[in-house]
């Protein structure tokens, strides 16, 4: 029999177990072993245990650690306690599954390595998108594959706001209101909307698909805060879509790993996955391209993830069929390409004074960075100020120069505020 632990009990927490009790007898069959939960540990446990002659409750996490479970699953949430939860348990022989996209991110190659040392397992396909498979398809799948991309909307949080902006005309203020009273947003949702949830995601999503150390800390990020309606109607008028992306690729020399919004052509799948729905697209040179969508988010949905992690716990113990993956990760030293250095179509929205030569003022301004215009529109003045918005997408440009060109166009004397800057999408991507 394999013994579980259960540390955190939440709304995930609480979700597994339920679906657990439900399905033992089903688990155990399809895992060719008797499995049970022995041990719930939760440091409000006493508000929240039931009735069971079977499972022991304890609010001590860390004791967990010295149980006679084989597994832990640990959702317990943040980086600090759960590190030291994880680290405890595989120097104790352990195996562990976790949810924790953050320990993952910031923490795997430890882990990684760790787990490696003391032979056991590390599961977490439920830290990236929840029950959709892209760690089990990078990790099987698609292991012999050389990836090329990988892009996808993995934050539901984001993709509920702007499809809230986009559907209903609210702005992100309202927006992100009723995400928080649906539950799809924290009471601080700087996690979600500032964009770091995605670059999370995305980073081991890189270390798993080129076998790289965690990007997390040397990518580009950048959240929806500063979206507005105007620039969702705006790119409405020129067929795309505004959408939260966090996309890897491969380049010779270097990985591109970043999250942040960009305008998403209406042609391209992606522009049409709503509310809290979550897609990733794998391109590989043999396969093409790989499209997986589903609930990325949730109790039920991650919860979901984590079974399927018990069923590859129980198949690595019988072959020990992982440990290669642990063992192997780390086969490239590929550095991560500088933001400044890519290079992408952008969209400008520009606020000018309503007088004659002011157009040719921005586009010669454009010219002397070798920038061309795509597309261009001008809009009626929003308000008695007599401000014209003027909005732009360009050609294909480094991000150091199209940030050189707005510095010099912010500086023209008929041009008023900020240039707005987002991102378009490319189908390459």
């Amino acid at each position: 029999m394999f013994k579980i632990g259960v540390c955190g009990y939440g709304t995930v927490g609480k979700n597994l177990v339920s679906h657990f009790l439900k399905y033992q007898d089903l688990i155990s069959n399809n895992c060719n072993e008797e499995i049970a939960i022995s041990i719930i540990a939760d440091r409000s446990i006493q508000k929240k245990k039931f009735d069971s002659d079977s499972i022991q409750f304890s609010s001590d996490i860390l004791s967990v650690v010295q149980s006679d479970c084989d597994l832990i699953i640990e959702l317990v949430g943040g980086v600090e306690i759960a590190k030291e939860l994880v680290v405890k348990a595989i120097q104790n022989n352990k195996s562990v599954i976790t949810a924790n996209k953050a320990l993952i991110a910031e923490h795997g190659d430890e882990l990684f390595k760790l787990s490696n040392k003391h032979n056991v397992y590390l599961g977490f396909e439920a830290a990236v998108a929840g029950a959709i498979p892209i760690i089990n398809s990078l990790s099987h799948n698609m292991l012999n594959e050389n990836i090329l991309s990988i892009s996808g909307i993995i934050n539901g949080t984001c993709n509920y706001i702007l499809d809230q902006m986009s559907s209903n005309n609210k702005d992100f203020s309202e927006a992100l209101s009723m995400a928080q009273e649906l539950g799809y947003a924290e009471a601080d949702p700087t996690f979600d909307v500032g964009g770091f949830d995605a670059a999370h995601k995305i980073s081991i999503l890189a270390m798993l698909a080129y076998r790289i150390q965690s990007p997390f800390k040397n990518m580009y990020i950048e959240g929806i805060e500063n979206i507005e309606r105007m620039d969702i109607d705006y790119a409405k008028e020129l067929g795309y879509t505004i959408k939260h992306v966090a996309l890897t690729k491969a380049t010779d020399t270097t990985i591109e790993c970043r999250a942040h919004p960009v305008l998403i052509h209406n042609s391209n799948i992606l522009s049409n996955v709503d509310g809290v729905m979550n897609a990733v697209r794998t391109v590989g040179n043999r396969f093409g391209t790989s499209l997986l969508y589903g609930q990325g988010a949730g109790g039920e949905a991650t919860a979901s993830a984590v079974i399927s992690n018990i069923k590859d716990f129980c198949i690595y113990k019988k072959y020990e069929s992982n440990k290669k993956m642990n063992e192997d990760y780390l086969i490239s030293n590929r550095s991560i390409t500088d933001i400044n250095a890519i290079s992408t179509q952008y969209y400008l929205r520009i606020f000018a004074n309503d007088v004659p030569g002011v157009m040719a003022e921005i586009t010669s301004t454009l010219a002397s960075h070798e920038i061309s215009i795509e597309a261009v529109t001008q809009h009626e003045p929003l308000n008695s100020d007599k401000l014209i918005p003027i909005v732009m997408i360009t050609n294909s440009v480094s991000h150091e120069k199209i940030l050189s060109s707005i510095n010099k166009i912010e500086s023209l004397n008929n041009i008023n505020g900020k240039v707005n800057l987002i991102r378009v999408f490319c189908d390459n991507d």
